[in-house]
């Protein structure tokens, strides 16, 4: 069939002959089918046949009976009543929401009980939304598909649109003005939910997967590998992917899958059931990423080996865990060895685009975080920045830290070397002033002596010696030595000094003659006042070798011994008395 509007074409043949194994039409998915999903929700009659024989995964029966009956639902076939003052309608609701590329219009097996005109029209409404008896649907408008076209029995009529319709989830098939249509296929491509996040199965033609060819498909199509949940015995034309048997060892058989949309896969599933013997004896899936629809001509794209060839078993689901987070595939192929069945075919994984939209995400948040950070006065660094200045202002604080404690340290260090240089300069100072003390004193000492003696010169020259030979006067001059040598006891202990010449004794006297008690008084009070040590001022762990010279051999020191009182000297009455 030709274009049936000659100024605005929207579809073509895409099968003239019904006999071609691929056309433009081939890899798109049926929304309609069952299989998928998809339900009649009503039909304006249903006489000769059910409306739901629209929507069956198997192919019509070509020998129907072709003489009515009374009887309802007996043809294989969606067949209204005949004189039809108006038009015959049936409502669909369709497996997943898509974008339909055609339509396959099947009236094989009626002949005389077809339809004269078909016509198709489309809506997006709510899943469940309900039809009235006039096939519409409230607050929804349809929009045409495929204008009317006349059908021929016993035919196939597969027609693409020249551009591909907007997302629909609802279809009204109409009959001018009755008859009957065997089978409708809506194929077009699956609209990816926006709001589905996670992993999910990339491979499932719910996701917008699709078959794009296969190595054979004689006793199983290839479009059921991605049909969802799991095969039944119910739908024999469902149960799977299932090749001719071949008589080589080295034989392998292949389809090659269109993800949903790229993605990062994690896990695949090998579904064997209901293929108990059928199954092959390994398989293995290798994966690739191109922007083109089939990856055979893309000169540049490349098969990776994702599954190493497994051993399957029959009517098990093989789990193999691929967890390829970091590399995109865009297409997955399964390679069979050497032939068999397989069922279901499931690649999950993460789409690339979810990712990338949750980047984009996560950065719009933090550029309106800055902003309002930057609005109220907070800066506009966002969290990771903020997070990673937090972390290098405790680096840079610590290290400052670090940094004041070594200061510290030698610091410290210094500080004790300079004491220590001042203690020590301080006791050299404390010791040349204690030498030069010791030195005045020698020298006040030595002019003491000098003058001391000369006293005594003079003293014993004007004295008178008398000599008294009573025994009163020697004991007197013995209590008078007595008293000296007492005096001489109590005075402390000086630097050692030159010898003091002795009082000249007269050679005509057998007694030392002492001089007068006031000259003797005197003289005693200016030598012990003359003799006597300066105070010093004692410094820990600081001695000169002066002090230590004057220690040796002395135990009779001022701070050693406590000061005796020293007792008076007798007067020359008081002795002349006794």
């Amino acid at each position: 069939m030709g274009n049936t509007q000659s100024n605005l074409p929207t579809y073509y043949n895409a099968d003239p002959t019904n006999d071609a194994y691929a056309h433009s039409l081939t890899g798109y998915v049926d929304l309609a089918s069952e299989a998928l999903g998809a339900k009649v929700v009503r039909a304006s009659n249903e006489r000769f046949g059910a409306a739901s024989n629209l929507i069956k995964a198997r192919e019509p029966q070509l020998a129907q009976k072709t003489k009515c009956s009374a009887t309802r639902g007996e043809l294989d076939a969606w067949v209204t009543r005949r004189h039809n003052p108006e038009t015959d309608w049936a409502v669909i609701r369709l497996g997943s929401i898509g974008s339909v590329a055609g339509f396959n219009i099947d009236t094989r097996g009626l002949d005389g009980e077809h339809a004269s005109q078909v016509s198709i029209q489309g809506c997006l409404a709510p899943e469940n939304s309900a039809v009235d008896n006039c096939g519409d649907i409230e607050d929804v408008n349809w929009e045409e598909l495929l204008p009317a076209i006349e059908i021929a029995p016993n035919s196939k009529h597969t027609l693409a649109l020249w551009s591909p319709t907007a997302a629909v989830n609802f279809v009204r098939i109409t009959l001018h003005p009755d008859g009957g249509v065997a089978r409708l296929r809506i194929l077009g491509t699956v609209a990816v939910n926006p709001e589905a996040v996670g992993e999910a199965d990339l491979a499932s033609v719910n996701a917008g997967a699709r078959v794009i060819m296969a190595s054979d498909e004689k006793l199983g199509a290839k479009e059921n590998l991605i049909l969802p949940g799991r095969a039944t015995a119910e739908s024999p034309e469902t149960l799977g992917w299932k090749t001719r048997r071949s008589r080589s060892d080295d034989h392998t058989d292949w389809a090659i899958v269109q993800l949903g949309e790229p993605g990062f896969l994690t896990r695949i599933e090998l579904d064997t059931g209901l293929y108990d013997g059928d199954q092959p004896v390994a398989a293995s899936v290798q994966a690739c990423y191109t922007e083109m629809a089939n990856p055979e001509r893309d000169p540049q794209c490349f098969w990776y080996q994702i599954v190493p060839r497994t051993e399957l078993n029959g009517s098990k689901v093989h789990k193999i865990d691929v967890s390829l987070n970091d590399v995109p595939f865009s297409h997955i192929k399964l390679v069979v060895h050497p032939d068999g069945g397989v069922s279901r075919l499931r690649a999950y994984g993460q789409r690339v685009k979810e990712i990338e939209e949750e980047a984009a995400r996560e950065e719009a948040e933090a550029a309106a975080e800055a902003a309002l950070a930057a609005e109220i006065g907070l800066g506009s660094e966002t969290p990771s920045a903020a997070s990673e200045n937090e972390e290098a202002t405790s680096e840079a604080t610590g290290e400052a830290a670090e940094d004041q404690q070594q200061v510290k340290v030698v610091a410290e260090e210094v500080v004790i070397v300079e004491i220590t240089e001042s203690e020590t300069a301080a006791d050299e100072a404390a010791a040349d002033i204690v030498t030069a003390a010791f030195i005045e004193a020698e020298a006040i000492s030595s002019a003491a002596e000098s003058t001391t003696k000369s006293l005594i010169d003079v003293t014993v020259t004007e004295a008178p010696v008398v000599a008294e030979s009573s025994g009163n006067n020697q004991e007197t001059v013995i209590r008078s030595k007595k008293a000296d040598k007492a005096d001489k006891q109590d005075m402390p202990s000086t630097p050692p000094r030159k010898k003091q010449n002795k009082p000249r004794k007269n050679s005509g006297s057998e007694s030392e003659v002492p001089a007068k008690d006031q000259f003797s008084s005197r003289a005693g009070e200016l030598i012990q006042s003359l003799t006597s040590p300066m105070p010093i001022r004692k410094r820990a762990n600081t001695r000169s070798r002066v002090e230590e010279d004057t220690d040796e051999g002395s135990t009779n020191t001022a701070d050693s011994q406590p000061k005796r009182p020293r007792r008076k000297p007798k007067s020359r009455n008081q002795t002349a008395a006794n």
